[in-house]
């Protein structure tokens, strides 16, 4: 059984998600890549990336790099239920 502390990757029935809580934002936007990849290579057709609210730091350097990456037709911040602004709905490209 997978476990989402280990990997960051956790699977549900209706939504792809990753966990960045306490990651630095190199660190980060290396399995920002990876994730987006096998969510693609996957058929999905959104990902939740949960970043935290903190400095901020996080949060920007993802939705940057969502903003010039091949796999994100669009992104949004989180409804209430998703996180809200601590996590980030990317929309993936078909």
């Amino acid at each position: 059984m997978m476990r989402a502390f280990y990997t960051g990757f956790v699977y549900s029935s209706t939504v792809i998600k990753l966990d960045l809580h306490a990651e630095r934002v190199e660190e980060a936007l290396d399995r920002v890549a990876r994730f987006l990849d096998e969510a693609v290579f996957r058929n999905e057709s959104e990902a939740l990336i949960i970043h935290g609210h903190g400095k901020g730091l996080l949060k920007r350097a993802v939705r940057h790099y969502l903003s010039t990456s091949p796999y994100a037709s669009g992104f949004r911040a989180g409804y209430p239920s998703e996180g809200g602004d601590g996590a980030t709905v990317v929309t993936l490209r078909e």
